[in-house]
């Protein structure tokens, strides 16, 4: 009770506070008002949830109640003026529980304190925007709770036999209560579950109940899934219940990418196809799941790209997609648990979906016989390297499968079964070659191939895949045949996916880059390029060359083992045809027409170079405008990052130069992360003639540059300097004080 106690004078301080006339908790984690009823039985009979189902005649009636009011034969707008009179002539404290919607206190009758009143309106909620909507003066919102308190609470709930168990009880007990994820009912309720289990064995099946089946923990349904699943309930559509649903089959305390996900949930049909443009379907995507966090039932993830779910609210989908657990296997989600097999086919026959992602499976041996079966779920088992023949032969009714980041070398026979299928990801995997019963799932919308070592792919495969809108091919097959240029498939297949959205591509010659740049559909589909082992590309330029012209949507740009590439000009000054330095045929063979207004890659955030031994990086003038990133690996060549034209040179000669100053270039005016890795010759970051500006750059990152000795770069917002201790050690300033002013963002290479 004396953390009850806490809790209530943290619910409570804000009412003290004279100017706060109207306070809302904003329960992001949990209901710490159901806590305080879960305590103190007193205010059981006092308390009416307002809910979603409530309207303003039930209100005005409770309220009523409450003041002795009589309601007979009245309207709502008489009753309003009546409350109205007797709510002004007193000092009053309305608690409003569980609200879903903004009220509107006037058509109530209930009269808004005022500067000076003694009055208060309090209202709990777990949508925030409620309070927005709702004008309230004094928002809280209620986290979860932090370690220590959480631990303190689950003990004292236990009892004081913990205290003196045995130092492996004690590791289970802390287990078990992480898991509860400091909301404060669940903490209550697996404690006293716990209360009276006194060896080892009950506390480990006890935490793995809690993973697989938190339902059948004594209490959990009553006391915490139920309370939670009101949040579930009140969701405006059946979608959004499924989306977070969904959720639940990632592992525990998992971070979810966004675009994972949605990408998932376009597969499965929760997002419909109301919008032609992959963005906008991704966009509606985004939207759901921002609901989702303003409902208080996803958090944010690593980052703002990725999501999270509490481990609680994770437990009540996994019971509301077990049939509030009667079904255990129609969501049969063995996430993130250790398993080293999968379990037996009989087990997977009434299943609708399947998680065993992020285990130590090794092997799949078994034809289980799945008719309802739609997600198949096996990642990240990095020793799975086989998969029977006719494995997936009686799964017709399967829409995303995902295989990625295992070792698998080949996909077994029977693929072609899968008629339904809408979403395949084979990321990171080790097939080296597609087979051609691929090309039968006429249904296929998602084929992510990228990072894997894809060789040989039939031909007709690619162009018999036609309902194809994503097609992820980056670090992987590039031998694109373009006239006498390339051994394997005609670049004419991608050309023909009529419905491609989104494509990131392995480019391997000149030719087969020119034809992309030219295809202005496929152009426009473009998010990631690799271009990779052009020996005959001499320089390249950025941003403004023809060649990026209907690239509008590309997002990085990666070139890597272009042994001849000895420049990249950075030049966003003026409109440059032609001087991309592909072969002068290509070039003199061009003669599409561009658009003069067209901003020149105005996405592209990224860009890597990797291995070019003969490389400069060229400034003519202009800039990159929306570079964030830029990585470069093992270009031994390299002895500055910035070299200054002849040019520009040239042009500065008689002014800035002449007068003793150093010209000040900015060609990545919003570049925020710069990782220099394996740079043999780098000396500095620009030349002795001007001074490198990049005015929004957070975190550097420098790794064998041995000389490098100097940073010689203006960067007002640097907060990181990652780097080895004996290279920091090596280096030389301009004095003590500019040392100084740099030392506290060292952090060492891990």
């Amino acid at each position: 009770m004396e953390f009850v106690a806490s809790i209530i004078d943290t619910v409570f301080r804000p009412l003290k506070d004279y100017f706060a006339r109207t306070v809302g908790y904003v329960m992001s984690c949990g209901d710490y008002i159901d806590l305080m009823v879960h305590e103190m039985s007193e205010l059981k009979s006092k308390r009416d949830d307002v809910g979603k189902d409530y309207n303003l005649d039930d209100i005005q009636r409770i309220i009523g109640d409450r003041l002795g009011v009589s309601w007979e034969n009245r309207t709502p707008k008489e009753r309003a003026g009546v409350l109205y009179r007797v709510l002004s002539k007193m000092n009053f404290v309305l608690l409003l529980d569980d609200v879903w919607e903004p009220l509107n206190f006037r058509m109530l009758g209930i009269p808004v304190p005022k500067h000076n009143s003694k009055s208060k309106i309090v209202l709990t909620t777990r949508i925030e925007d409620v309070c927005d909507r709702m004008d309230v003066r004094r928002k809280l919102k209620m986290e979860c709770l932090p370690w220590e308190p959480a631990w303190e609470l689950f003990r004292e709930k236990v009892g004081d036999h913990l205290m003196s168990a045995s130092p492996e009880i004690r590791h289970q007990a802390q287990a078990l209560a992480t898991k509860c994820g400091g909301l404060p009912l669940a903490l209550i309720t697996v404690g006293r579950a716990m209360a009276s289990k006194r060896t080892a064995k009950e506390w480990k099946h006890a935490i793995t109940v809690l993973k697989i089946a938190p339902w059948q923990l004594l209490g959990m349904e009553l006391d915490v899934l139920e309370p939670l699943k009101k949040s579930y309930d009140n969701l405006p559509s059946d979608k959004l219940r499924l989306c977070l649903l969904y959720c639940s089959l990632f592992p525990e305390e998992f971070s979810i990418s966004k675009d994972w996900i949605i990408g998932y949930c376009i597969g499965e049909g929760f997002i419909d196809d109301l919008y032609t443009e992959m963005d906008e379907i991704y966009n509606k995507g985004h939207d759901l799941l921002g609901d989702l966090k303003i409902a208080s039932l996803l958090e944010k993830g690593e980052d703002e790209d990725h999501i999270k779910m509490h481990p609680m609210v994770r437990a009540m989908a996994l019971w509301i997609a077990s049939d509030f657990g009667t079904k255990e296997t129609k969501w049969l989600v063995r996430a993130g648990v250790g398993l080293k097999e999968a379990p037996g086919a009989e087990k997977w026959s009434d299943a609708e979906r399947i998680s065993f992602m992020r285990n130590n499976i090794l092997e799949l041996y078994e034809k289980p016989e799945c008719p309802l079966l739609k997600t198949l779920m096996l990642q990240g088992n990095p020793g799975l390297d086989k998969i029977c023949d006719g494995f997936f032969q009686f799964m017709p009714s399967l829409r995303v499968l995902d295989l990625s980041h295992t070792s698998i070398s080949e996909l077994p026979s029977g693929i072609s079964s899968l008629v339904q299928l809408q979403y395949l990801d084979l990321y990171n995997t080790n097939i080296r070659s597609l087979p051609r019963e691929l090309g039968s799932l006429a249904t296929l919308r998602f084929l992510l191939l990228s990072h894997m070592p894809l060789e040989m792919i039939p031909g007709g495969v690619i162009c018999s895949l036609t309902m194809l809108q994503v097609l992820y091919m980056d670090l992987s097959y590039g031998d694109w045949k373009v006239g006498a240029s390339g051994n394997g498939v005609e670049f004419q297949e991608l050309e023909n996916l009529r419905r491609l959205k989104a494509l990131d591509i392995t480019i391997q010659s000149p030719e087969a880059l020119e034809r992309l740049s030219r295809s202005y559909r496929l152009a426009g589909s473009t998010r990631n390029i690799l271009i990779k082992n052009c020996s005959s590309m001499t320089k390249i330029e950025l941003p403004t060359s023809n060649l990026w012209k209907n690239m509008t949507n590309l997002k990085r740009v990666w070139i890597a083992s272009c042994s001849n590439l000895a420049e990249v000009i950075i030049d966003g000054s003026k409109e440059t045809v032609g001087s991309n330095a592909l072969p002068r045929a290509i070039l003199q063979a061009r003669a599409e027409l561009v658009d003069e207004e067209q901003p020149i890659l105005p996405t592209l955030h990224d860009i890597i170079l990797q291995g070019l031994y003969k490389v400069k990086i060229i400034y003519k003038g202009g800039c990159v405008q929306n570079l964030s990133s830029l990585f470069i690996w093992y270009c031994h060549g390299l002895e500055e990052l910035i070299t200054v034209s002849e040019e520009q040179d040239a042009a500065a000669t008689g002014g800035e130069q002449a007068l003793g100053a150093f010209r000040v270039i900015k060609p990545f005016p919003n570049l925020r992360e710069l990782y220099l890795h394996g740079l043999a010759k780098f000396r500095r970051l620009s030349s002795n003639t001007c001074t490198l500006h990049l005015p929004s750059l957070e975190s550097l990152k420098i790794v064998e540059c041995p000389n490098l000795k100097k940073l010689n770069l203006s960067a007002g917002g640097l907060n990181v300097i990652q780097c080895s201790r004996e290279w920091w050690d090596g280096l030389e300033w301009d004095d003590a004080e500019v040392r100084a002013s740099y030392e506290d963002l060292f952090r060492p290479l891990r």
